[in-house]
């Protein structure tokens, strides 16, 4: 699809539209984690770390990736591969072990199999983001080892919407000339709802303080070649809303191209066959990413008898991209990528009883993966997944424990290996309990496990993407952690205080070790092949240490004990009824058992925000402080501590709406100790995004 040629219709998704991170809204949505509980609690009533991103916020910090969308939340940074990627990084935990979600069942995209392919959902879309750390993921499998993330745009609304209503907004960043339109309309005829959305977005390169390499050599300076990039994306839903019955389908296309900064991809020699000549070329990849989402849920609730409720969501995604390469400026097709996916989760909510409350749920995945061309680092296989899991609230005194259950079974079938099985098992009780009217003290206790994903049990080739060889091991177990996490929280009128205290201590971690060799072509021609190619030895380089250095390092996937420890604290002062001030803070400590430190796990971070609210003005300022990263890990570079300003300003009469905020206003040179490209592509220098906002 031309998603240039996609602006002819801007006016009529302008006339039609509604989008979550426009202005605070007087009518925006009751703050229920309905994804994290069964149970409607409120955010403060589910066990673990609990954020939540609503309209006004999102308007505030929504970006064009959803990690940076959440990079100023206690816990949560961002793992960038460039502009075009950015993937949330919770408590050190990312990729295979986050869970991103759209409205409750996954996002089903490649982005889980390299760091440089993007999380196929739009931010801006957003009616609210949840983000759930502790037993709450229990319910969504051993995915959500690390986290959930919940990007929720009510395509299927639950309860009656009346008359229509809709907005449309528009912004520019000055920084990479982005230029963006969203839109949203929802209504109603009696049970009937509706909702129709979209977004409409490109951008030129980004512009950085300084060169993008960090050695400077053969990089351009001022911006980062190859990251523009173009969005097109809708979505359409309808649902019939009952007192007792709920039944609604949705369907949303994703189209989105964008580039991978130079040095994300290397290919070596000409026609990139990697033999004897090792002369790298300058190769721009483009990623073009397709996807289209089908969505349906059953809601039968207020049910006679034993059974209070039962719940069915269902999804279906069919998901491509073509990674399209330029070497020597003539383009052509790289590696497809294509995912059919299906999931199915049902639960029955029984009505509550003496001081007991509890869901039953059964959970399926099916996966079929395939890959072709030069990145098919990974075979084509297919997973399957099912689970079941029990959760109960349990009234003590005047606390309340939760308890939870689950097992699930996974089947990984390839041509390469045949079936491969894992079980794994998840168990979790927390306690919430209240010391004063305004404090909550709360304790976690859980094992969690996870079975190694088709990535790390079938990979064997080159990853261009991270420069490097992969090699996977089909006899790896499943990982395991206890977890413990202790939290308090302080509600009064005039101070909020949330701190969490955890520690996570993982048997047999899965991790791609890197050993210091790297993969030798000179040995693959004297017959080596595989992890038999890679050698630590110049020796085994030809050329000497010219041609060991500009070799892919080799990766393997092994299983290390591994212990993560970390604190969260946020504080939120009211000084006045229009001014408050927001401190917070976070580190992570992660290292293997036997010595050595886990890489890319970000930084300690401190901040601080202040905001302002008078009449139709709201202001904000935010300043945050990176210290150094000086544990990257065997092999890895540290990167240097920063400061990121961030100023934020609307002025807003009746529907109408102007807003304005700046981005890394002292234009600082800020490199990602969770990125991959650190070394090469640092974060966008000084923004300034304009916007307006119309809402009927």
């Amino acid at each position: 699809m031309n998603i240039k040629k996609s602006w002819y219709f801007a006016p009529a998704i302008v006339l039609c539209a509604q989008t979550a991170p426009l202005a605070a809204v007087d009518h925006y949505i009751e703050e229920f984690v309905v994804t994290a509980s069964p149970h409607n609690k409120r955010a403060g009533d589910v066990p673990g770390a609990v954020a939540i991103l609503d309209r006004r916020q999102l308007q505030r910090e929504v970006a064009a990736t959803l990690g940076e969308t959440l990079h100023n939340q206690p816990g949560i940074s961002s793992g960038s591969f460039g502009p075009g990627v950015g993937a949330p990084i919770i408590r050190g935990l990312g990729g295979k072990r986050v869970e991103i979600l759209h409205n409750g069942t996954g996002v089903a995209d490649a982005s889980a199999v390299s760091p440089d392919h993007a999380i196929a959902t739009e931010p801006l879309l957003a009616d609210r983001i949840e983000v759930l750390r502790g037993p709450a993921t229990l319910r969504y499998g051993p995915g959500a080892i690390g986290g959930v993330v919940n990007v929720i745009d009510n395509s299927i609304h639950t309860e009656e919407v009346g008359d229509f209503h809709g907005a449309g907004e528009m912004r520019h960043n000055t920084n990479n000339h982005e230029n963006a339109l969203v839109g949203r309309l929802d209504g109603g005829n009696g049970p009937l709802t509706y909702h129709l959305s979209g977004v409409l977005r490109d951008s030129a390169d980004v512009a950085i303080p300084g060169y993008a390499a960090r050695d400077k050599g053969g990089s351009a300076r001022g911006d980062i070649a190859n990251s523009d990039s173009e969005t097109d994306t809708w979505t359409l839903g309808t649902s019939r809303v009952t007192d007792n019955l709920v039944i609604g389908a949705s369907v949303g296309r994703l189209d989105s191209q964008y580039g991978i900064p130079p040095g994300g991809h290397h290919h070596s020699g000409p026609g990139h066959d990697g033999h004897h000549d090792h002369d790298e070329d300058t190769v721009f990849t483009r990623i073009d990413l397709e996807q289209t989402t089908y969505q349906g849920k059953v809601l039968l609730r207020n049910l006679p008898g034993v059974i209070e409720q039962v719940n069915i969501d269902l999804n279906h995604s069919r998901y491509q991209h073509k990674e399209l390469e330029s070497p020597r400026g003539v383009r052509q097709a790289g590696t497809l990528f294509a995912i059919d996916s299906s999931e199915a989760r049902s639960e029955i909510t029984h009505k509550p009883l003496p001081g007991l409350t509890g869901t039953l749920g059964l959970h399926y995945k099916h996966r079929d993966f395939d890959a072709a061309g030069v990145e098919a680092f990974v075979p084509p296989s297919t997973t399957r997944e099912l689970g079941v899991y029990l959760v109960e609230d349990i009234a003590v005194g005047d606390g309340q424990l939760e308890l939870g259950l689950r097992h699930d079974r996974q089947r990984v079938r390839s041509s390469a290996t045949g079936d491969i099985d894992h079980d794994s098992f998840n168990a979790s009780a927390s306690l919430l309990y209240p010391l004063l009217d305004s404090q909550r003290l709360g304790l976690i206790l859980s094992r969690t496990e996870r079975a190694p994903v088709a990535e790390e049990l079938l990979a064997n080739g080159d990853h261009v993407a991270t420069h490097s060889y992969e090699v996977g091991d089909a006899d790896l177990d499943t990982e395991s952690a206890w977890n413990i996490e202790l939290s308090w929280s302080l509600e009064s009128g005039r101070l909020d205080i949330e701190t969490s205290l955890y520690h996570r201590r993982f048997s047999d971690f899965i991790h791609a070790e890197d050993n210091g060799s790297r993969f030798s072509h000179d040995r693959e021609d004297a017959g080596f092949s595989d992890a038999d190619a890679c050698s630590a030895r110049i020796a085994d380089f030809g050329s000497g240490d010219g041609e060991f250095g500009a070799a892919p390092e080799c990766l393997f996937y092994k299983q290390r004990d591994a212990r993560f420890t970390g604190i969260e604290v946020a504080m939120t002062m009211a000084l006045t009824d229009n001014h408050s001030l927001r401190l917070w803070a976070d580190q992570v400590r992660a290292r293997f058992a036997r010595g050595g430190d886990i890489p890319r796990i970000p930084p300690a971070r401190v901040g601080i925000h202040w905001d302002y609210s008078q009449g139709p003005w709201s202001t904000g300022l935010s300043i945050a402080h990176a210290l150094a990263q000086d544990r990257p890990g065997t092999h890895q570079a540290a990167t240097a501590s920063y400061t990121r300003t961030d100023f934020f300003v609307r002025y807003g009469r009746g529907g109408w709406a102007l807003f304005a905020k700046g981005l890394n206003l002292s234009d600082e040179e800020i490199r990602n100790a969770t990125s991959f490209l650190r070394d090469l592509a640092p974060e966008p220098g000084r923004s300034v995004v304009v916007g307006a906002s119309y809402e009927f």
